[in-house]
């Protein structure tokens, strides 16, 4: 396991948040975590380490997603409960944000981060703004700003950044300087 992880959503800014992340850290310094069942491919060709979902029953789904477009298998999934489906996931954590509060499985996959000991969490593709129009009913994910605020100042301190929106100004930028300390 490396000291940092980038944990990756599906916002169209992901391949930016990437970009710019690669522009003041060695990328292949850090493990990578997938968040939920639309980020299976969306980093293409870069293994992952980890995935992370509040929706178990897609654990099955992420695995022949990645199987069918000849992606790594050999991560571990993380959820707050077992599947009914006969599918397993490797780690179970406490859910913490319930609705109203939830903070999307972004959240969940921080709460996993730490507590696998990784000491930079680094989100893209996670601004917690705009709208999901990949769902049959456009959702928006503003309203997880609640679990964000309720719950990530206790549960990470400084361990967790962002590179772009409202998840940028609430918990701070991933620089150089924050990195390396």
């Amino acid at each position: 396991m490396k000291e940092k992880i980038v944990i990756f959503g599906i916002a169209p800014c992901l391949e930016e948040d990437v970009e710019n992340l690669a522009k003041i850290l060695d990328l292949d310094s850090c493990d990578f975590m997938a968040v939920g069942l639309d980020a299976v491919t969306r980093l293409s060709g870069r293994p992952i380490q980890h995935m992370a979902t509040y929706h178990v029953e897609e654990l099955s789904q992420f695995r022949l997603i990645r199987q069918k477009n000849q992606e790594n298998l050999n991560y571990k999934t993380h959820s707050h409960k077992q599947p009914k489906n006969g599918e397993q996931a490797d780690y179970i954590w406490p859910l913490v944000a319930r609705s109203p509060f939830s903070g999307s499985s972004s959240l969940l996959g921080c709460q996993a981060a730490i507590g696998l000991g990784y000491k930079k969490i680094i989100l893209c593709g996670c601004p917690m703004q705009g709208l999901n129009n990949r769902m049959k009913r456009p959702t928006s994910y503003d309203k997880f700003q609640k679990g964000w605020v309720k719950f990530a100042p206790q549960m990470f301190g400084d361990k967790v950044r962002s590179m772009s929106g409202w998840t940028r100004e609430f918990l701070g930028c991933s620089t150089e300087e924050w990195l390396q300390v």
